[in-house]
């Protein structure tokens, strides 16, 4: 099979904005399918139009407001985690991704996150992948179970849950049952592997760039105040006030995409430019790689592009040049259905994380480029950083 690497923007826009190439091919899928069965990443275009057109409504912003108190929930259990470490060199990303997956229990599905996913079977997920995909199976089906012995619904609600949309009390389905479990698998791990991910490398930076560290202290100071009411839990209106934080989040998913690939199949004979001008045929059948690492590092749209930078974003200068030049959730009609859920929710686990904790490097930025594209982006060796509480505050 031909394959071809896709990085300018001008391309990038073809491709996923004013093309119709929304197939991901099978050479891709079929490999992620063994791990996350059937669902918006895996499924024939057929069928991912079906599931969604059911999943879009279930990302509503009116929903997404309701889940802060659980982010927050997610903020604390992470937090707490870190102080156990008392200053030691740790990994980040286990914690966060636990309380990404309870958040992902309490938000999308609606259910306790404890009779969910006891921390045992919680510990054993993150830590090997062979038991994680046999844990995700059983948890998956666990979550069905309990839904199809309710009843009846809840009181009436004018925007409904993944869950809820999915599968009706007593076992009806809006798709084929282990579809509904693929769904769930696809989701769960979509929502959870990139949070941890993305979280690692930001605090990670920070610690590398005490200057940024510095300057979102600041603004936290600046948004919550310095009295009792300084760890509240944030609000939108918090969020919204937070330019410093999201910017280093934007800067860092600039450098590090947490989904660093985007394949496409080519159902028709195609031109593609590379930039250059000169036009290059690209046959049908061809498997594009549409790849964000590469794009966010081309230095005629990002000056310096290796330096971790987020003043780009403070001021405005991404995407002036090129509305494609910056995609860390994707565009078009196959990007992350879960974007606005998952910057809502690194911002508040960072922001009750950074109101606790200093953050120290324990890995060079040399470790963080030494990372594996796959189906989330990866550091081949893990990333870990030192946590000291900030004026005594470790809860």
């Amino acid at each position: 099979m031909l394959l071809v690497m896709v990085a300018h923007p001008d391309d990038v826009q073809h491709i996923l904005l004013t093309s119709k190439l929304v197939d991901r091919g099978t050479l891709c899928t079929n490999a992620m399918r063994a791990f996350v069965g059937d669902g918006l990443v895996t499924v024939d275009v057929s069928r991912w139009k079906v599931h969604r057109k059911l999943i879009n409504p279930t990302f509503h912003s009116e929903i997404l407001e309701g889940f802060l108190e659980a982010f927050h929930d997610g903020g604390l259990f992470v937090s707490e985690r870190l102080a156990r470490t008392r200053g030691a060199a740790t990994e980040v990303h286990p914690p966060v991704f636990l309380a990404a997956f309870r958040s992902f229990c309490s938000t999308v599905i609606g259910m306790n996150p404890d009779l969910l996913i006891p921390n045992a079977l919680a510990e054993e997920m993150s830590a090997a992948v062979n038991d994680g995909v046999t844990t995700v199976q059983d948890w998956a089906l666990k979550c069905i179970a309990m839904r199809s012995a309710a009843t009846e619904d809840g009181p009436t609600k004018t925007r409904q849950r993944l869950l809820e949309a999915l599968l009706k009390p007593g076992g009806q389905t809006a798709m084929p049952l282990d579809e509904v479990q693929g769904e769930l698998m696809n989701l769960l791990i979509a929502g959870t592997e990139t949070t941890a991910v993305a979280v690692s490398y930001t605090l990670a930076l920070l610690a590398l760039h005490p200057e940024w560290q510095d300057a979102a202290h600041q603004e936290l100071k600046d948004v919550f105040g310095e009295g009792d009411d300084y760890l509240r839990a944030p609000g939108l209106a918090d969020l919204g006030r937070l330019r410093v934080l999201e910017s280093i989040i934007k800067e860092t998913l600039r450098l590090f995409p947490t989904v660093p690939i985007l394949p496409r199949m080519v159902t028709e004979d195609l031109w593609l430019s590379g930039g250059s001008g000169r036009k290059v045929f690209v046959p049908e059948g061809t498997l594009l790689l549409v790849m964000p690492f590469l794009t966010h590092r081309l230095p005629q749209f990002f000056q310096d592009p290796q330096q971790f930078d987020p003043s780009r974003f403070l001021e405005d200068r991404v995407n002036k040049d090129h509305a494609c030049s910056y995609l860390p959730f994707g565009l078009g009609a196959r990007s992350c259905v879960g974007s606005q859920y998952s910057r809502l929710q690194l911002k508040v686990f960072l922001a009750d994380v950074l109101r606790r904790f200093r953050f120290l490097p324990c890995s060079q930025r040399e470790d963080l480029d030494d990372s594996a594209l796959a189906f989330s982006l990866n550091p081949v060796k893990p990333i870990r950083v030192s946590c000291i509480p900030v004026d005594g505050r470790n809860t």
